[in-house]
């Protein structure tokens, strides 16, 4: 993307790429402008809704390592020198691999689905656990997937959904394009954690993000209706936001590969009923919920 505000009352936030609209109206402008940008330059777009503007883009692993094992919030940073140590990458990299392969793998059902329809046994496994939290039965939660939609509407669904009302939500947008060769729709996430295992070892780096959207999947009445697509947070160490931001750097391109637009406070109603009118609701985020 290269865009910048549409309205003169949409300031800057903590960092140039976070946008601060006025009111709701400004915000669903400026969200509509980057739909628009995004669909005239044939990118694709991806959006990520948070009910708390300051939390970062990490994976839920990340987050319950952060705030279970190392004892720190999972909206901080640890401290430079040690978020990007060889020592660090080790300590995550260990306790991935322990979850994903020694203390869990998918059941003999996906692995008999692999050979059947070509359904990406470790995808599936872990997109199961993305959707349903408390089937996850790991000791440690989550995985290295991050939840992201191709509909801006449902992002503003989830920035929304629980929000205080005094507190800023936040719908992150990230440019698949600007990324460069990261779409995988054959690259099996069983073949990523061999990678990733071998480049531990050697105390490589992990690489950048990996969009997953599997040719064949299981279906999934939630996945289709949130029109998911996941990212794969390769260097634990790091938010995508700091990857992605380096990336934008090292290539020098001025291409924006993510940006945030913070959902003003005292909104929440009002943004309600805009979900409403656009025919998005709680039914439809989670079609087999129970009551």
């Amino acid at each position: 993307m290269k865009i910048i505000p549409s309205l003169s009352t949409t300031k800057r936030g903590r960092v140039p790429w976070e946008w601060v609209p006025s009111d709701l109206p400004a915000f669903l402008q400026e969200l509509l402008q980057i739909e628009f940008h995004c669909r005239a330059t044939a990118h694709l777009a991806l959006y990520r809704g948070h009910r708390e503007r300051d939390w970062l883009l990490d994976s839920t692993f990340i987050r319950y390592v952060k705030q279970h094992i190392l004892g720190v919030e999972p909206t901080f940073k640890l401290c430079r020198d040690y978020r990007h140590s060889v020592a660090y990458q080790r300590l995550l990299g260990e306790l991935f691999l322990y979850k994903f392969g020694t203390k869990t793998k998918p059941n003999d059902e996906l692995f008999a689905l692999e050979k059947e329809k070509e359904c990406d046994p470790w995808f599936e496994y872990m997109k199961q656990i993305q959707q349903y939290p408390k089937e996850d039965l790991g000791s440690l939660k989550g995985s290295f997937l991050l939840d992201w939609t191709q509909r801006a509407e449902i992002a503003v669904y989830f920035a929304n959904d629980g929000r205080q009302d005094e507190s800023e939500g936040a719908v992150w947008v990230a440019d698949a394009d600007a990324m460069g060769a990261v779409l995988h729709q054959d690259l099996t996430v069983g073949e990523i954690l061999l990678r990733f295992e071998e480049a531990l070892r050697a105390d490589k780096a992990m690489g950048i993000p990996l969009i997953f959207c599997p040719r064949k999947q299981i279906a999934c009445d939630r996945t289709k209706n949130q029109d998911a697509v996941y990212v794969a947070q390769m260097d634990l160490r790091c938010d995508l936001e700091e990857i992605w931001k380096q990336l934008e750097k090292e290539r020098g391109t001025k291409e924006t590969i993510v940006l945030k637009l913070v959902l003003p406070k005292r909104t929440k109603d009002e943004c309600a009923r805009w979900l409403e009118t656009e025919g998005i609701c709680e039914k439809l985020v989670y079609p087999d919920k129970e009551v």
